[in-house]
Parts: structure tokens; sequence; C-alpha cells
């Protein structure tokens, strides 16, 4: 049966999408079999498969699809969650009923948090909704907060060092969260391979 991921954030462009292709790409490369699920009505996720078949960088181990609603991201887990070692969702980037489903549905919940203020706001709201919808439906769903495009200066901004102890309050204040140690710094394949060159596996 599938691990199923989802990853999360109310905040237009916090990176979703590249942090579900990484995602996806290090269980690919271990010999997983994974299937994306871009239920983002921005379809980022969509476009750049069909950008990686038009150039020709078609990841081995990965497949991507879309659902858009809830009944479809309910029959999509369905249907796949036999077949394929890890489902990644690529969440919509506001909160909404499907946002909900997609959590429900997931065992861990990832956030990417840039170093702004709006990106940290929107990771604590996904802290709030992933604790709120356990606490109701008596779940257990795991939620990490990733930090990204992280640069060398970006770490000297007061709101990249807020980061540790925002989420360090959040847990003080009982959410169940945590900040995993991997920083993404930005790097310039991760536009490339949005532009439809597979996975950073793919390049290296």
């Amino acid at each position: 049966m599938s691990l199923i991921y989802a990853v999360v954030s109310n905040k237009g462009g916090a990176g979703k999408t590249t942090l579900a292709t990484l995602l996806a790409g290090e269980y690919a490369l271990g010999q997983q079999r994974v299937l994306m699920v871009d239920a983002d009505g921005r379809q980022n996720l969509a476009g750049w498969w069909k950008l990686c078949h038009a150039k020709g960088h078609v990841p081995d181990n990965i497949e991507v699809t879309t659902a858009a609603t809830q009944r479809a991201v309910a029959e999509t887990i369905d249907r796949y969650r036999d077949t394929f070692d890890r489902v990644v969702i690529d969440a919509p980037g506001v909160d909404s009923v499907l946002q909900t489903t997609i959590i429900r549905s997931s065992d861990l919940v990832l956030s990417p948090v840039q170093p702004g203020i709006k990106e940290i706001e929107a990771a604590g709201q996904t802290v709030a909704e992933v604790n709120a919808i356990n606490d109701r439906f008596g779940l257990s769903v795991l939620h990490m907060n990733v930090r990204t495009r992280i640069t060398l200066p970006g770490r000297s901004l007061a709101a990249y060092r807020f980061i540790r102890p925002f989420v360090a309050g959040l847990i003080e204040a009982n959410y169940q969260t945590m900040l995993l140690q991997t920083e993404l710094v930005e790097r310039n394949v991760y536009r490339d391979i949005q532009n439809g060159l597979g996975t950073l596996q793919c390049r290296n």
C-alpha cells in the first residue's frame, strides 16, 4: 500500500511543485514507483510533465495524473494506492475543501517555507489546519516544514532567523509539527527541471 505525501501551502509560489518533484525524484532513483497527483488548479505539475515528454526527459518510475476535485482525489488514491510505492500530491495553493480532503488522505504533509513573512504565516496556517483535521477526525497525519529557496545572503535575513523559533513556538503551543534540518538551497537547476528537464536526479 502506498505512503501518501501531500505538499501543502496556502501561499502561491511557495515552492510546492519544486519540492514535490524533488521528493518524487529521490524515491524514483531508489527504484520506487511514484505517482504524482496535480491537484492545483494552476496545473504547474501537469505542465512540467508535458514538457518532460516533449523534450524527451521523462524520468523513470514516475507517473503524473491530475485530480482537481474531492471525488477525483479520493478515486485516484483508491485506484492507485496498491500500484505505487509513494503518492505525492501537489495540493492547491488555497485553503479549500479539496485541501482538507487531501490532508485527510495523507500520511505526511510537507510545507515549503521560504524566508519571508507571508510564507512563514502560510506554513503556520497549514500546521493549524493539519492539527485541526487530526483532532476532528481522530487522525495522526504528520506535518513537517521544509526551508526552501535559501540563499547565502538570505541566511542573514530576519525572516530566515525567525523560521526556527516560529516552529518552536508552534510546538510549545502543542501543535504537532517539526522543522526538517535539510534546507533546499536556491539552485538554477530547480528552474531548469520545471522547464521540462525531468527531475534533479536526471541532471546529476
